[in-house]
């Protein structure tokens, strides 16, 4: 899958992410391809191609500004992914006491990282997401 359009520095990013994560997969792993699956969807949605992509295990996060360590300040979602549990949707902070959404679709698990990262971003004033100018 080959980005277009869109931000120069977002593209990049995403394009990286997908090209990091892409098959072949080695045998047993149960992380990679479920992971693999969600991050081709998420790359084609445009809410979250609005925003910088990163990895943290078996977690796909988002963010504004492009720096991980920044999440903190982000209200946004995540989703862990594995071919064993499935795809789990966590609200921030993200933990199990934040479960938003538990499926064995990566289709549904990246629906509700829209629609929540979607409400983070519109319940933000500013419009930043919880970053600071």
């Amino acid at each position: 899958m080959t980005i277009s359009g869109g931000d120069g520095e977002r593209d990049r990013e995403w394009q990286g992410l997908l090209d990091s994560w892409r098959p072949p997969h080695a045998p047993g792993d149960v992380v990679s391809p479920a992971l693999w699956d969600l991050l081709e969807l998420a790359a084609a949605e445009p809410q979250l191609r609005r925003l910088f992509p990163w990895t943290s295990m078996n977690e796909l996060h988002v963010s504004t500004t492009g720096d991980f360590r920044d999440y903190g300040a982000e209200p946004f979602p995540a989703v862990a992914a594995s071919t064993t549990c499935g795809f789990i949707v966590m609200a921030h902070p993200w933990g199990e006491d934040h479960v938003v959404l538990e499926s064995q679709d990566p289709a549904v698990a990246l629906e509700c990282m829209v629609r929540l990262t979607r409400e983070a971003l519109s319940s933000d004033p500013s419009g930043d997401a919880g970053t600071s100018a």
